[in-house]
């Protein structure tokens, strides 16, 4: 969730909230040149830098600056909304490309994390090795984001990449269920082994408030607004059985000379098996891969927890009262319409700045992950985790 005031939030709520749009160049507002402001889309799973395109009238040769320096590009630019003064930054980073034509200037912004995209890690011929030991989840998620990405390595909350509070919180949970990894880098980008690295550990790495935020979503908090008929624009419900998964294979331990895999687990949900036959999905990794078969276990399971139902995903389009919740969050949705009355956590979202609306998709795949793992599997004992 956005940190904003009360206040904001209470003006956020009325029907008829004046928002006001901006958009910096350095600390210069050309938002008077803005012909039409872009949307701006995150998802859970999805640490990709964030790109938009922005039109500005130039009929005044306004931005024709750029053209003499092409180091000014790498101004720093802000997308912004707020209301009675108070903003949220959905957008902060430097421009990526310019196009001039008709009078008018085309401008695509990228956030600071595009650095993750572009920095790649080893190569094929001499590969970036961490296969000589058993790595904590956070500790590689750390070596990608910093050593490799370029990212602040400050250790406190005042590091201006990452947001070291969630990271802080993430990293106890992979060192209470000591869940361990290994890698070999052949030329993949940052933001590839981030993305592996969630999928593996079902976390979710996104970028909010201009810095990277790091979760493994638990037992679901109490919901954080409630969107009915009177918020709602707009709403539908997909199923989609080709998200099911009630069989679970996982191989751990790779070896990259033999190019096989000592350790499989695998785990199931028998009653799902009854209902819809078998799903069954195969996770064998070979650039970042769990290392033994307690990890590889944690993950099965969890991944056979997610997938063992068919789970509704709804999609609203409200106004932007909720502008200040976003991904991790918890709505309640009430529409007679779609027939739903329950609470979902945010997936993904979309702020429309042109047309002032917000789109959630929001589901229960990830409301409700607290459980047991069964160590019966490895001939061991269960423990709660």
């Amino acid at each position: 969730m956005y940190s904003v005031t009360s206040s904001f939030i209470y003006l956020a709520s009325q029907k008829n909230a004046a928002w006001q749009r901006k958009f910096l160049i350095g600390s210069s507002d050309y938002s008077a040149f803005v012909m039409g402001w872009p949307s701006i889309s995150r998802a859970w799973d999805d640490c990709a830098p964030g790109l938009v395109t922005i039109d500005l009238s130039n009929a005044g040769q306004t931005f024709n600056f750029f053209l003499a320096d092409g180091t000014l590009l790498h101004a720093e630019c802000s997308l912004q909304l707020g209301l009675a003064g108070e903003y949220i930054s959905l957008l902060s980073g430097t421009i990526d490309a310019l196009r001039f034509r008709d009078g008018k200037c085309g401008m695509t912004l990228v956030d600071k994390f595009k650095k993750l995209s572009d920095r790649r890690i080893g190569d094929t011929t001499t590969p970036k090795d961490y296969t000589g030991s058993d790595y904590m989840v956070h500790d590689l998620a750390w070596y990608v984001c910093t050593s490799h990405g370029g990212l602040s390595a400050l250790t406190s909350t005042n590091n201006l990449d990452l947001d070291y509070a969630s990271f802080g919180s993430w990293t106890a949970v992979f060192s209470l269920d000591n869940i361990r990894m290994k890698a070999q880098f052949t030329g993949q980008t940052a933001s590839e082994m981030l993305r592996k690295i969630a999928f593996l550990t079902q976390s979710a790495i996104w970028i909010e408030n201009n810095k990277l935020k790091f979760v493994r979503f638990s037992v679901a908090d109490s919901s954080a607004m409630q969107f009915d008929d009177t918020t709602v624009l707009d709403g539908e419900m997909t199923m989609d059985e080709r998200d099911l998964v009630n069989k679970m294979y996982v191989g751990a331990n790779y070896n990259v000379t033999s190019m096989s895999y000592p350790i499989t687990v695998n785990d199931s949900s028998s009653s799902s098996i009854s209902r819809y036959g078998y799903k069954e999905r195969i996770i064998n990794e070979t650039f970042v891969w769990l290392a033994d078969s307690n990890s590889a276990l944690n993950f099965a399971q969890r991944m056979v927890i997610s997938g063992k139902e068919l789970v509704p995903q709804v999609v609203i389009d409200a106004p932007l009262q909720g502008v200040h919740i976003t991904i991790g969050d918890t709505i309640a949705v009430n529409d007679p319409q779609l027939g739903v009355s329950d609470s979902y956590r945010i997936m993904q979202e979309t702020i429309d700045m042109d047309s002032g609306k917000k789109s959630y998709v929001v589901d229960q795949s990830q409301y409700l992950l607290g459980f047991t793992l069964d160590y019966s599997a490895l001939d061991s004992v269960d423990v709660i985790l």
